[in-house]
């Protein structure tokens, strides 16, 4: 099945029409947010290039173009925590993916070893939030180090 995603030619047509138009930034990378289909968690945030949103299209399995190491990555592929596809939405100007998942394996999606890459948020106190970070996942669901071991951290300063 060759994909192939329709030119952009009216605003009317990107905004309300049926074709899959989607706009990549001058990097050529289109933002995605994945959600666990279970229980609508927000699982991570990555980017895709064209032939990471194909291949995803295409298998059902999330593919993204990693900007550290510089090339499409398979969600899964070294960890065995695949991340079979459910739906795809996107917004109202295409430049923006959302993907809806289902988890295999140990059902974690972040490198660091918890559910969601989304593990810490920042505390409020007194109705204000402060620059402080508080875990809103306690525990991590693998261990990282046994999972990822002899593999540079994709984290980079």
């Amino acid at each position: 099945m060759e994909i192939i995603f329709t030119k952009r030619t009216s605003v009317e047509e990107v905004e309300e029409g049926k074709n899959l138009q989607p706009k990549f930034d001058e990097n050529g990378l289109i933002p995605v947010i994945t959600i666990d289909n279970d229980d609508n968690q927000v699982l991570m945030h990555g980017y895709m290039n064209e032939e990471a949103l194909k291949a995803s299209i295409k298998t059902k399995m999330s593919h993204y173009w990693s900007r550290s190491r510089k090339k499409i990555w398979k969600k899964g592929e070294t960890s065995g925590f695949f991340q079979n596809i459910t739906k795809i939405q996107i917004d109202d100007d295409q430049d923006c993916i959302i993907l809806f998942v289902k988890l295999s394996g140990t059902k974690a999606s972040c490198h660091v070893g918890y559910k969601s890459c989304f593990y810490r948020e920042l505390e409020k106190k007194g109705g204000n939030f402060s620059t402080n970070l508080v875990f809103n996942e306690n525990e991590k669901v693998f261990d990282p180090n046994e999972v990822y071991k002899g593999l540079e951290n994709p984290t980079k300063l």
